[in-house]
This record gives C-alpha cells, structure tokens and sequence, in this order.
C-alpha cells in the first residue's frame, strides 16, 4: 500500500461501521515505485514518530482522523509519550477504499458523483497538494519556464498569483501566501484538478467540501508551525481525507520527511534527498519511468509500471547508513522525543551527508 507502509486489515469497513487496522512503516518504500533495493534503518519508525505526534496535535486541536495511537503491544494504541523505544505501527479506524472504474481507457468517478451526499465511510479519491515555497529542484520551475516559453503569460501570472506573486520566484523562496492544488489519488499517475473538478468527483457535499478545506488549513499550520519551531523549513506537502457520518477527518500520514518537503540549514532533509541522488546517479531508471509513464498515458494502460525496462540499483552502503540516522535525527528534532539512542544531532550528521549532498 502505499510508499512509506503497509495496511494489516484487522476487521474490514462498511459503508455504516468503520474498519479496524495498523499501517506498518517500510524502511524500503519510495514515491510510487514501491519497494527499493536499499533497507534503510530508522525510516519506518522516524516517520512513524513524526506522523504520530502530528495526529496527536492535531486531535489536541478538535480536529479528528482515523489515528487510533501508536501500537504499544498487540490491540493496545498509545500515545507517544508513553513509549520507550521507536514505534513501527499506527493503530487507524478504516474506511472503504472505493476506486473509480477504469473503463476504455478513462476512470469513471460515477460513483461518486452519483452518491453526492448518500455514501458513506469511503476514502475521497482526491490528494491536496500545499506549497509554502520552491525549494531548488521544484517543479514549479519548470511549469513556469515552460508556460514563458510558449507565450502563455496570463497562464503564468495566473499560477504566479495563486502563490501570491507578481514575479517569478527564485529558488529557496517562501510565498506570500500558501497554495493549494488537488489531485486525483487512485490513478497510477496523480493528475492535477481544477478545484471544481475535485469537488465533482470527491463524493462530498459543498458543506463538507468546505470541511476539507478547513481541516487542510488547519493541519498545514500545524506542521509548518512546528517546522519553523525546530529549525526546518516546511515547503511542500500532501494530504488525505475520508468521510464518515458527514464529517470529513485527516486519513493517511501527513507531516514526515516522505510526505513533505523539509529543508535543514539549506539542505534537503528526508525522501527528497534520495531522490536527488537518484536522479543524479541512476538517471537512465528515472529517466525510464518518465517514458513507461507517457506511454501509458498514450496507450491508455491502466498500470505504468508494468512498462518500465530499467529496475534500480543499490546505493553507497555508507550513504544509506548516513540516510538512516539523518531520519531518526530529524525525527527526534521535530517530536522533541529522544527515543532512538543515538548521541549525534541532525547538524552533524548533516555535516557528514555533505559529501553525498546534491542541491
């Protein structure tokens, strides 16, 4: 399931009772490739530590999610201030997975649409995408550069506004204000949506819609707030939601090092790092699943990886290691727990990732 985890389903949903189950955090896991040659140590328990404390937060707030506690012992949820060592486990309430049918090459969100305002207990078949800023290597470079080139300036300005700007930004920069966009969640390949397109296929009504909205404000200060406290910078984000009973709650993780984009002293702290070095020293395999991706799309195959040739390699054993303890580092940095046994901090284990670091 997933990138970062693994669903253990205890007792299933139903579209009147939620489901019981845990999320297993992966020390291997990656973007939406899956499973990665390389096991990196801590992983799975800094960025359940750091989803943990966020839920928690954010229940402490009046907002609620399917987060149950962290797993203590077998069927018994937790709080994280009441473990000794670093947890793997999330307990979490669950929710029908409904997907949209994939039919001639196009997926159909009739049930959705359909069921506005009747169903219930379902997962909604969007993702919200935030961006406080554009770190080096954003994507937002690269629109804007290709919207200038093509001589749809209105088109840039317009996506420049969203952020708060009048003027291209340069990299490393904060926005004036917090931008949000949608996705859709259960394609292979997230496709960006207009606002209205997200509220015609999320299922939901246009009060519970604005339930979503709110509770996305609410989490991304929470985690940027938090963020700025310990010394990270907080650029970019990514949310899921369900709905039960006609109230929209937090699903999935949010506010790790796999599911934003955190900056340390000006570097790249968590998944984005390897990314970086993946693309830099496996190029032709990042470069095959841009292809197997657009190929897909042309050909209308429902499942892009099926068409990928080139598989990814192992990485630098030491680099890993170094990888691992940045992970359980910044996890410690942002709870504030002291709970992996480690004696160095994130500034010197950055110090030592220097040589590996690529901007």
């Amino acid at each position: 399931m997933g990138s970062v985890k693994d669903l253990l389903v205890y007792k299933k949903a139903t579209e009147s009772e939620l489901g019981v189950g845990e999320f297993v955090f992966s020390d291997s896991k990656m973007d939406d490739w899956g499973e990665m040659p390389d096991h990196i140590p801590y992983k799975g328990e800094a960025l359940c530590l750091m989803t943990a404390w966020n839920f928690e937060k954010l229940r402490e707030q009046g907002y609620h999610s399917h987060y149950q506690g962290v797993q203590n012992t077998p069927g018994e949820p937790a709080t994280i201030n009441q473990i000794v060592i670093p947890p793997k486990k999330i307990m979490v309430s669950l929710s029908r997975v409904v997907k949209p049918e994939f039919n001639d090459g196009i997926f159909d969100y009739s049930y959705f649409v359909n069921g506005r305002g009747t169903i219930n207990n379902f997962v909604v078949p969007l993702e919200v995408i935030y961006r406080n800023g554009a770190p080096n290597g954003s994507s937002l470079f690269r629109t804007l550069d290709n919207l200038e080139k093509l001589g749809r300036i209105s088109d840039m300005n317009r996506l420049l506004s969203h952020y708060g700007l009048r003027t291209k930004p340069n990299p490393g920069d904060l926005f004036p204000k917090t931008g949000f966009d949608f996705t859709t969640k259960f394609e292979p390949t997230d496709i960006k949506i207009s606002d209205e397109e997200a509220y015609r296929i999320s299922g939901l009504t246009r009060e519970q819609f604005s339930q979503l909205e709110s509770l996305r404000q609410a989490a991304v200060a929470l985690v940027s707030e938090r963020a700025r406290e310990v010394g990270f910078v907080d650029y970019d984000g990514k949310h899921e939601y369900r709905l039960f009973n006609g109230r929209v709650e937090m699903a999935d993780v949010f506010g790790t090092l796999d599911e934003n984009r955190f900056m340390f002293e000006g570097k790249q702290v968590g998944k984005e790092f390897l990314r970086q070095v993946y693309k830099t020293e496996q190029a032709e395999w990042v470069a095959d699943i841009e292809r197997a991706k657009i190929e897909a799309k042309e050909k209308r195959i429902k499942e892009w990886k099926s068409l990928v040739r080139i598989q990814p390699q192992k990485l630098n054993p030491q680099l890993i290691n170094l990888v691992g303890e940045m992970y359980a580092a910044a996890a410690e940095q942002y709870t504030g727990l002291k709970i992996f046994g480690l004696a160095r901090n994130l500034e010197k284990v950055m110090q030592d990732l220097e040589p590996f670091y690529l901007k």
